[in-house]
């Protein structure tokens, strides 16, 4: 007999955060460059089109947000677009 309880508790979902939300914009777009696999296929799969979309997203969030990031905030959104344009030219 198994020790786990009937009801399992399915997992937390992460705060809603903006850091979040670029870690999540930017793992999309490593995924579309064909950097990591995909989750549910295991498959490491380039979608150019893809990575442009979630790359341009993050742009556009840089320029809606201009001014109203708190420091961290704004560093973690101004790393990952620069290491991600590298990315689309190797």
């Amino acid at each position: 007999m198994s020790d786990a309880p009937d009801d399992p508790v399915p997992p937390q979902a992460p705060p809603a955060t903006f850091e979040f939300l670029v870690h999540t914009l930017f793992t999309q777009a490593l995924m579309a460059l064909g950097r990591i696999p995909n989750p549910i296929t295991k498959q490491a799969q380039r979608n150019p089109a893809t990575a442009k979309h979630f790359i341009d997203t993050l742009a556009m969030l840089e320029q809606k947000t201009a001014g109203t990031l708190s420091t961290d905030e704004a560093r973690k959104q101004v790393e990952v677009q620069p290491e991600l344009r590298k990315m689309v030219l190797n």
